[in-house]
């Protein structure tokens, strides 16, 4: 009876072990793809002020900028499960960009 408690403590300690490092490698990959995102993000938000402050706000590349960074969040949204904030500097989850990213951020009403 005592060997036949060991094998299962044995069985259940080798399942546990076996299970805790199939999942480390996927958060460690949905880390890494949250710090592209981020960075992609920033980036495109980087292009976009430029673009507003150079332009107006409603030029051509304005709005060609708005919907690249659109598309990243998008893409992000797809491959990490959420989106990158720039201004609040925070990752959400709810796919809701297009009613909660502040476009103006700086309150300076892009001056064009």
């Amino acid at each position: 009876m005592n060997n036949f408690k060991l094998r299962t403590t044995l069985t259940a300690l080798a399942l546990g072990a076996a299970l805790s490092i199939a999942t480390v490698p996927e958060a460690h990959a949905d880390d890494h793809g949250r710090g592209r995102c981020q960075s992609r993000v920033e980036k495109a938000h980087d292009h976009y002020r430029h673009e507003a402050r150079e332009h107006g706000k409603h030029s051509r590349q304005a709005e060609d900028a708005k919907a690249k960074l659109t598309a990243e969040w998008d893409r992000c949204y797809s491959e990490a499960h959420g989106w990158y904030d720039p201004n609040k500097q925070e990752w959400r989850t709810e796919r809701d960009w297009d009613r909660n990213y502040d476009w103006d951020h700086d309150n300076d009403h892009d001056r064009h």
